[in-house]
């Protein structure tokens, strides 16, 4: 079982991740709702591992390969698929605004395990940012990840 803080932040990614019959629990490995700044910690300890996992097993490829975008030549990065942290929930299921000078409060959401880090070229990474991509990407993603058993 996963606990969201908030049981509309549970229904926004049941319906992002979920395929017809899925529980959201099928996708508990992709979350973590710790402190972002240690897992980004814990992130940096790890990346490199990563890194060369993601290249022994699938080659130089990027993960996400966004149209017209996409140039695995501009240097690699590793992505959290859910975004350690993200504003977008506040912003669009509670319509919270920021306060003079600082940004809308964000959430801990995605985890540093494997089932949620990606290779990405960094023009793609650097596009994606800490955004929550569309059902339609995160299916594709997914769909070759989980396919293979990565």
């Amino acid at each position: 079982m996963i606990k969201f803080e908030n049981p509309e932040d549970g229904k926004y990614f049941s319906q992002l991740l979920c395929k017809r019959g899925e529980r959201i629990s099928k996708y508990k490995l992709l979350f973590d709702f710790c402190d972002p700044s240690i897992k980004r910690k814990e992130f940096n300890k790890i990346r490199n591992s990563i890194v060369t996992r993601f290249l022994k097993l699938n080659g130089l490829v990027c993960g996400i390969a966004f149209d017209k975008i996409c140039d695995i030549n501009s240097g690699i990065n590793i992505d959290h698929i859910i975004p350690l942290s993200t504003n977008k929930l506040n912003k669009e299921l509670r319509n919270m605004n920021s306060l003079k000078g600082k940004k809308v409060k964000t959430q801990s959401f995605g985890s540093n395990n494997i089932k949620n880090l990606i290779l990405t070229c960094r023009k793609c990474n650097a596009h994606k940012k800490h955004k929550i991509l569309t059902k339609r990407e995160i299916r594709k993603i997914l769909n070759k990840k989980f396919i293979t058993g990565k």
